[in-house]
């Protein structure tokens, strides 16, 4: 009977501590566990720092300049006493092909070799033509050939415009136009063709579009070139603006 008890108590002794075996390696588990993701996420957080880090520094160097890189030739040298001639600059509006024939054959005499007429090249730009020429790849511009064809490209629609001689004869002066500014489009205009009218029939086109008191005045006059006939319609606009004209004539009709 002794003997029985002793045994139930060690068995029961037995099972307690298999027990608390059990809860003691669960929490221990369940430690691991928690360590496992503190763990873990103390990682992460370093890779994040990281990329952070990373970020930042991409983009201080994007907000660097490559001060070098904004020149085309950094080697190149003007020779002795140089100095850049006057020339018209190019605003966009005229023909590239021109420009850059007049550019070339003042720069040459004085000793510019190809990589000067590159770099100088936009010394003779202006406006909308400079914008341009500041934002085209340096990849697309290696050497002066490569320029020159850049700058054909963009601006050859400039002298693609076929004006003939109907579009001269229906470019009329506006109601409210002056006749110095219409002078000024008529010309833009004619200046394009390649074939165009004599001065006389010029002469003759614009007269025909212009408002009755300035047809007026000018269409029985004899002028013997433009520049006389400018000065005579300017002359008109004068005495209109003078009020020397009478109001009756000053009406369009």
């Amino acid at each position: 009977m002794v003997a029985s008890q002793i045994q139930l108590r060690e068995d029961m002794n037995l099972m307690v501590q298999q027990f608390q075996n059990m809860k003691n390696d669960q929490e221990g588990e369940k430690t691991n566990q928690i360590s496992f993701i503190v763990e873990h996420e103390k990682r992460i957080n370093e890779k994040m720092n990281k990329m952070e880090e990373i970020i930042k520094r991409s983009r201080r160097l994007d907000d660097l300049i490559d001060y070098r890189s904004l020149s085309l030739f950094p080697n190149v040298r003007l020779p002795p006493k140089f100095k850049m001639p006057i020339l018209d600059k190019f605003d966009g509006t005229g023909c590239p092909k021109s420009h850059l024939k007049m550019y070339t054959r003042a720069m040459q005499p004085l000793g510019a070799t190809e990589e000067m007429l590159a770099q100088m090249f936009q010394n003779t730009l202006t406006r909308a033509a400079l914008r341009w020429f500041l934002n085209v790849e340096d990849t697309r511009t290696h050497n002066w050939e490569d320029i020159c064809k850049e700058f054909h490209n963009q601006y050859k629609c400039n002298i693609e415009v076929d004006i003939t001689t109907r579009n001269l004869e229906t470019t009329k002066q506006g109601p409210k136009e002056s006749f110095s500014s219409f002078i000024t489009k008529w010309r833009a205009k004619a200046v394009q063709m390649i074939m165009r009218p004599s001065e006389e029939d010029q002469i003759q086109m614009v007269v025909k579009n212009l408002l009755p008191i300035f047809h007026k005045h000018l269409f029985s006059q004899y002028f013997p070139n433009f520049k006389a006939f400018a000065i005579a319609g300017t002359q008109v606009e004068d005495a209109i603006n003078n009020g020397m004209l009478k109001k009756e004539e000053r009406s369009i009709f």
